[in-house]
């Protein structure tokens, strides 16, 4: 058994940004949802690191981030929270935007918070094989401190022990949003100083995300048009034909569906179809979803293949629904040219492609199963959502 390395404490940065609301959000809410938007927004707040911080681990609703050395200015430490906040709150905005489920965990995202807790002192690591584990009092103070009584959901908590090791600290005044404030707080370790500035300022700061128009406006030739009637309901139906991950397991001469932007379906999601594996795949965009109680529409726009397609789902009788499939290109010679010879394999395709998609619906609804995706679709909000997208 190999041992365990340990390398020699050092002074080190301890940097938490810490979701707030996420047990409520993931105990009351889909799980399966509620799971993918903290994996997104835990993504956003990595991707916004530009101080040079490691990722020690990631705890659930937590990031714990160390860097050895010296600690970091003020200024660096400002503009680290910033940029994090930022990507944070920037990904729920735009998220709010653009989604159409109406699940819990989808319809509550927006009220997620963040914090931060950062501290300075002495750390250790331990190298065991491939894995690395921080260890110290320190750290353990640290993460004491997730726990205060700072009457705020969100706020830059930093300790007094990382206040006089930041050089630039005296100068912080004219370099934050708001001014800080200092408390002191009895643990079992003993009292702690530490001060804290609130982060709603940069809140208002934040843009409200821009509405794209996805549609290939000039392609307007019909070249094929399918339709058939699945064996199942209208809600099941549309969780299938919606998940990009999935559209290679029923749409003929798909190999697979990769660069998904998203595990939600939602304005804006992106998939290539995988034919031949070059960038002249067809590559979509998910958007224009207008829902109601019985009607589904949406189109998925190739903006490099100048092409629409246009889906449309409606409830029948007897637990069925109609599918149909409109394609469109930009109009050329070319294109009337090919178009009777091409129209013969694409319907053949298509013909197995529903029967495909037919036969798994069907066989989910009987079994009394759900697709995996399961976006919630509710038609009083969801259409009012999906209007207030085009004006």
């Amino acid at each position: 058994m190999a041992a365990a390395i340990q390398a020699d404490p050092k002074p080190t940065l301890i940097f938490i940004p810490d979701i707030s609301g996420f047990t409520e959000f993931v105990h009351t809410t889909e799980i399966s949802h509620s799971q993918h938007i903290i994996e997104e927004l835990l993504e956003s707040i990595i991707d916004g690191n530009n101080i040079g911080l490691e990722v020690s681990e990631i705890e659930g609703d937590a990031i714990l981030f160390f860097r050895m050395g010296d600690a970091p200015s003020a200024k660096e430490l400002l503009g680290q929270i910033q940029n994090m906040y930022s990507a944070f709150h920037s990904h729920l905005k735009r998220y709010e935007s653009q989604r159409i489920c109406q699940c819990g965990a989808c319809g509550s995202a927006h009220n997620l918070q963040l914090k931060f807790v950062m501290h300075y002192g002495i750390i250790s690591r331990n190298q065991v094989k491939s894995f690395s584990k921080l260890f110290g009092k320190d750290l353990i103070v640290a993460h004491r401190l997730l726990k205060n009584n700072i009457e705020l959901d969100e706020y830059a908590l930093f300790t007094r022990d990382l206040m006089d090791k930041t050089v630039d600290w005296d100068a912080l005044d004219s370099l934050t949003w708001a001014p800080s404030t200092e408390l002191e707080e009895s643990y079992d370790f003993g009292n702690i100083k530490y001060s804290f500035i609130p982060l709603q300022p940069l809140y208002e700061s934040i843009p409200e995300p821009v509405i794209e128009d996805f549609l290939v406006h000039e392609a307007t030739t019909e070249i094929i048009k399918g339709e058939t009637i699945i064996n199942a309901p209208l809600q099941l139906v549309f969780d299938v034909i919606s998940d990009l991950s999935f559209r290679h397991e029923w749409l003929v001469g798909i190999k697979d569906s990769t660069d998904l932007n998203s595990n939600i379906t939602q304005i804006g999601s992106t998939h290539r179809c995988l034919i031949n594996g070059t960038e002249k795949d067809p590559f979509t965009v998910s958007h224009s979803f207008n829902i109601n109680n019985d009607v589904i529409t949406w189109t998925e726009s190739d903006a490099g293949n100048k092409s629409n397609a246009i889906m449309s789902l409606k409830r029948l009788d007897g637990n069925k629904t109609q599918f149909k499939r409109i394609i469109q290109l930009k109009p050329s010679l070319i294109i009337r040219i090919i178009i009777p010879f091409i129209k013969p394999g694409f319907r053949k395709r298509l013909a197995e492609s529903h029967k495909t998609l037919n036969a798994y619906c069907e066989g989910l609804f009987r079994d009394g199963k759900n697709h995996r995706s399961q976006v919630l679709i509710e038609a009083s909000t969801v259409e009012e959502a999906s209007n207030s997208q085009t004006r």
